[in-house]
């Protein structure tokens, strides 16, 4: 643990308040000047002692074993404990222990916030735990790092230095909850935090902000350098393998950068702009640090803008889908229709699905608008029968998080039922990127599916780097070759065999074969001297709201007649 300062003093309300983190035996490990104040010992003749407080007024052995048995239970103890002076009076303490890190028993440490219940007229600890500090992980929370921060900046004007504030955000952290269970994410949040304490100094300050997330304050710095030089150490340490009882999981981290006074005059906007940094680290990939620019702060408001459109949009009916068609290259018919998502907003009109997709899929309500989606397509097909049209397959995309979800399957089947359709009549599609963020559910949710008689087929195919492997592992009928080497079939050589090998490989392992984004006759005539069995796109149709694209459908039964 570095060297204890004047600000982690204050993050606890010094003098009235100490900090110190014990092994599993609840022996000090490190201390803050503030607890060697309050229980009046020397910080040296601390460490490697019992915590003074469990002493013989407090019949130490009894004491000890209780508080370790609520850790061990509910991973926190609070309750008073008082010490006797030299004078011979006695001295009153309020005590909150939680676990900071470590599964085994020999790797465990505990953080112990003390506060002094005898000091102050009402008698009471001028303590602000635990309304200000992550009962998790024992570090400060949001609030109390806004006020610290509020601090920090005011010294940090009136001296003319500079603050960096990073946010960390742990990659894909949702998938440990959902994988390995929550009490593993509570495992890998307590050793993040119990990591990064390592590898920054007495003076800078870290807080839980809340979920994955974690701000490291950087105060009093020579020179922007300093501030990556931390990030990269803390990319460093969080990331790696994490273990825990049976079983281990990789975690990797995100960190983004805002600077005091160049990026940020005030509290509030250093810790927006540092998010906002941290979320355009992930979507890069993750993995890596990301320092603000002005770009940033349009890009945080709009995302916000449209968090709080979309919370309201399912409600609002604001959604609709359009239908593109699939045409069949050899006989011309149209064997099925891809649904695609619109958002037609009351504040910011139509919104291009590249900008709200990603948005949804971030905060979760990709699961409740992924379910509007099935059950309003599948009873679009069943109206479309009504009115006498062929049965055609509606081809519905999915998101990672839908397939995750354990009741997915169920949601499947409940569409179908309540439209009275089919399972022939759906098919679902997949990207390789999502079937490689949870691969061992993929193959089960989706060999559920296809048991049903759904059929599924991949999107975007060719774009990732190991998808003859996933044509094998998982029951893929249908193949999407995507539209980047449709676009330059006609001049470009090298796109031009890469799909000639897709659609000869497909028709080897008895796959169909869909070309997306058909623009020209040209293209069209070139994937039909492939043999490539359908095409989608502007060569035949846009995709339509559902009353245009049922007269569309009507017209084509008649020209194929």
């Amino acid at each position: 643990m570095p060297e204890p300062s004047r600000h982690l003093s204050r993050q606890v309300g010094a003098p009235s308040v100490g900090v110190a983190i014990t092994d599993h035996a609840l022996r000090v490990v490190a201390v803050d000047p503030s607890f060697a104040e309050l229980v009046d010992l020397p910080a040296a003749e601390l460490i490697g002692s019992t915590m003074p407080l469990l002493g013989p007024n407090n019949d130490q052995a009894n004491v000890a074993v209780a508080i370790t048995e609520a850790l061990e239970r509910f991973g926190q103890w609070h309750g008073p404990l008082s010490a006797g002076e030299t004078d011979g009076r006695e001295r009153g303490y309020e005590v909150w222990i939680s676990v900071l890190s470590g599964e085994d028993d020999e790797e465990r440490r505990y953080v112990a916030v003390v506060g002094d219940a005898t000091r102050g007229s009402t008698g009471r600890p001028a303590l602000r735990h635990p309304a200000d500090y992550d009962g998790l992980t024992g570090l400060p929370n949001r609030a109390m790092l806004l006020d610290l921060l509020h601090e920090t900046v005011d010294e940090s004007d009136e001296e003319g230095g500079r603050l960096a504030l990073l946010v960390v955000g742990l990659d894909q952290f949702k998938l440990v909850n959902e994988t390995l269970g929550y009490e593993a994410g509570d495992h890998v949040l307590r050793e993040s935090a119990a990591r990064m304490t390592g590898v920054v100094r007495g003076s800078d300050v870290i807080a839980r902000l809340g979920g994955d997330e974690f701000a490291v304050a950087l105060p009093h710095l020579a020179d922007t350098h300093q501030a990556l030089m931390v990030a990269r150490r803390i990319l460093d340490r969080v990331g790696g393998r994490y273990g825990m009882k049976n079983q281990e999981t990789v975690v990797t981290a995100s960190v983004g950068i805002s600077l005091h006074p160049d990026d940020a005059v005030d509290t509030n906007s250093l810790l927006r702009n540092a998010t906002a940094a941290m979320h355009r680290a992930k979507e890069r990939g993750g993995a890596d640090f990301h320092q603000f620019t002005d770009d940033l702060s349009e890009e945080f408001n709009e995302r916000l803008t449209l968090k709080a459109g979309l919370s309201r949009a399912l409600e609002r009916k604001e959604f609709s889908l359009h239908y593109q068609p699939k045409v069949e290259i050899r006989t011309g018919r149209i064997t099925g229709v891809e649904a695609l998502l619109r958002w037609e907003s009351a504040e910011l009109g139509m919104v291009s699905p590249a900008r709200f997709i990603p948005v949804l899929e971030e905060t979760g309500l990709i699961v409740d608008v992924g379910a509007w989606v099935l059950d309003s397509a599948c009873r679009q097909h069943r109206r479309w029968r009504q009115d006498g049209l062929p049965a055609i397959r509606i081809a519905v995309n999915l998101s990672a998080r839908q397939l995750r979800e354990a009741s997915f399957v169920s949601v499947v089947e409940t569409a179908l039922a309540d439209a009275g359709i089919g399972a022939d009549s759906l098919e679902l599609e997949i990207t390789e990127s999502l079937l490689m963020a949870d691969a061992r559910q993929s193959v089960l949710a989706l060999g559920a599916l296809h048991d049903l008689g759904i059929q599924i087929a991949m999107d975007d195919f060719g774009t990732g780097y190991s998808s003859l492997s996933y044509l094998k592992r998982f029951p893929i009928d249908t193949i999407k070759i995507d539209r980047a080497f449709v676009a330059d079939i006609t001049s470009n050589a090298d796109d031009a065999e890469i799909i000639r090998t897709i659609i000869t490989m497909g028709r080897t392992l008895n796959r169909r074969i869909v070309a997306e984004g058909v623009e020209t006759e040209e293209q069209f005539r070139l994937l039909r001297r492939y043999r490539c069995d359908e095409v989608q796109g502007y060569f035949f149709s846009r995709p339509l709201p559902a009353d245009q694209a049922t007269d569309f459908l009507a017209e084509k039964i008649k020209d194929v007649a």
